[in-house]
């Protein structure tokens, strides 16, 4: 017995598909929808983002204070801050912590040591400003 193959939709069935997707999209999508609630989160939304801009400038000095003390030539500071970001990114606010924020912080530190920046130095941002121990070996 000899299959058919599968027919292609036509070309209206598609644009229909289209069409109605739009204007399902337009019904439930109103500009002043949109504004209410914006309105209404506006001021949370406000509070979080001035406190994350407090805690990220903080950990910024912390971290140029070890890189200070550590001697490190002001042409790389900014690929340390950007280490100390990723950092940042991925231990504020977040529900990782312990073990796995200690893992994943050691991922971070052997991919910006295989770029060229000193290990020492990154672990002791790691450690210094954000206080997460080397993972303990498995």
């Amino acid at each position: 017995m000899v299959e058919t193959p599968a027919l292609r939709p036509e070309r209206s069935l598609i644009m229909s598909d289209v069409t109605r997707r739009i204007s399902r999209w337009k019904a439930k999508y109103s500009p002043e929808i949109a504004a209410q609630t914006t309105d209404r989160i506006y001021a949370d939304m406000t509070a979080r983002y001035e406190a994350s801009m407090v805690a990220l400038n903080s950990m910024e000095l912390d971290t140029k204070q070890v890189l200070s003390a550590s001697g490190i030539d002001t042409m790389y500071i900014v690929f340390y801050l950007d280490y100390a970001r990723q950092l940042f990114r991925l231990s504020h606010g977040r529900t990782i912590s312990g073990p796995t924020l200690a893992r994943e912080a050691q991922v971070l530190l052997e991919n910006w040591a295989a770029r060229g920046l000193r290990p020492d130095v990154l672990a002791a941002i790691r450690y210094d400003v954000f206080s997460v121990p080397s993972p303990a070996p498995a």
